[in-house]
């Protein structure tokens, strides 16, 4: 069933739209859950990274409802056997008494679906899914890290005290025995602990959201008169993109033949958006082409000769990698979380300071000028992809996890 309305805040709003059938729902005995309730931003972000996630909690439920905000793409959520409910999660705020409000709506969700397991997915969901159930609880909660995002790399006094929030109310969430956590690099689970959450091994480090190798076979050498490198991703500061068009600069002062290629959308809404103006000024200038967000990532990478990603932080492992990887390129990332976990310097790639633009041009520089070493980096890449981060490697640390937690045993894993 998909709402096409956000759920109002109030309760009464909501108990309407989560009627019967919907509630209750008869688990066959096959599965070790009756109602499973997907708590994530967005439908497209729920479609690019999570398919897998979702078909696995299709098999471990009797009903699967997906909470996320429309961007119309509902009907691409139910083909995959779950139900959708269009819900508001804010997310480009932090005000206090907003997201107290976000997370009452969210409760009244949960009292009316009854669900027996809650997944939340990245910072947003975690908080206000953890907050709704100190009103609504939950008997199993599993915790998603996706990477620390806009809270990981901003230093501003306010996004210290959230980032003081966020592992406390994760360590109270993981207190709990029916809880689980999914991590994308032991970084972040390091910052979870050192903030008081007692894991002990009811967690999972997942190979990224995974990835289709036969989506993304090995491509060919690229036929390119000059070399290019491309970045995919989403047009935030926290990216690093401004660092990589200053890098680029310095190799055009060089003479360094590269071409640069800019793919994905300037995220409305998000509060580290870079305005389409500036996007638009570095093309018009030479330093990179912005094309805008495309879905046929495949063929970026048939046509390009190094992954290129300047993040500043606050990554779990970026899906872009994995796909440029799996298609044999070598990359070049920043000194962070999730992307130091992948590559290792000089065997998949190059590893260089974030916020270092001098860095990331000799970097750059480096594989555009030795195309043995860039087919051997490639060619190592694909290997490391096929070892933990493909979609049916992924795809069983879930079911393995949600068993494990079903059960109420401690066998965390990689």
């Amino acid at each position: 069933m998909t709402t096409s309305a956000v759920v109002s805040p109030a309760p009464r709003a909501v108990s309407t739209v989560l009627t019967p059938p919907m509630m209750p729902s008869v688990a066959t005995p096959a599965k070790p859950f009756q109602r499973i309730m997907l708590c994530v931003t967005e439908d497209w972000f729920a479609l690019s990274h999570f398919q897998p996630l979702i078909r696995v909690l299709v098999t471990l439920a009797g009903e699967v409802l997906v909470v996320a905000r429309s961007s119309g793409r509902a009907g691409e959520i139910e083909a995959l056997g779950a139900r959708f409910l269009d819900f508001d999660y804010k997310r480009g705020t932090l005000a206090p008494l907003q997201e107290a409000q976000t997370a009452r709506n969210l409760a009244a969700v949960i009292s009316a679906f009854k669900p027996d397991a809650i997944h939340l997915i990245a910072m947003k969901s975690i908080l206000l899914g953890g907050f709704a159930q100190r009103l609504a609880p939950v008997p199993h909660t599993v915790v998603h890290m996706t990477g620390l995002g806009y809270l990981g790399v901003t230093q501003t006094p306010k996004m210290k005290l959230f980032r003081w929030v966020l592992q406390k109310h994760v360590a109270w969430l993981m207190s709990r025995p029916g809880s689980w956590l999914l991590i994308e690099n032991t970084d972040d689970l390091a910052f979870l602990r050192a903030g008081g959450s007692n894991t002990a091994a009811r967690h999972t480090v997942l190979g990224g959201a995974g990835i289709d190798p036969l989506s993304f076979p090995v491509q060919p050498t690229p036929d390119n008169a000059v070399p290019s490198a491309a970045y995919v991703g989403r047009m935030i500061s926290s990216k690093g993109v401004d660092v990589l068009m200053q890098a680029a600069g310095r190799l055009r002062q060089r003479g360094v033949p590269l071409t640069l290629d800019l793919y994905g959308h300037s995220d409305d809404g998000n509060p580290e958006a870079i305005p389409e103006a500036a996007l638009h000024r570095w093309s018009d200038e030479g330093l990179g082409r912005w094309h805008g967000p495309t879905r046929d990532v495949a063929g970026v990478w048939r046509r390009t000769d190094i992954y290129v990603t300047p993040t500043r932080g606050g990554e779990g492992l970026p899906r872009s990698l994995l796909e440029a990887a799996a298609s044999g390129r070598p990359a070049i990332v920043t000194d962070v979380a999730g992307c130091r976990s992948f590559v290792r310097h000089g065997i998949e790639g190059l590893i260089v300071p974030p916020d270092d633009a001098g860095a990331l041009a000799a970097a750059l520089e480096q594989l555009a000028c030795d195309p043995e070493l860039r087919l051997r980096m490639g060619r190592a890449a694909r290997a490391r992809v096929l070892d933990g981060y493909t979609i049916p490697q992924v795809s069983e640390a879930y079911a393995q996890s949600y068993r494990a937690m079903a059960a109420g045993h401690d066998t965390g894993t990689r």
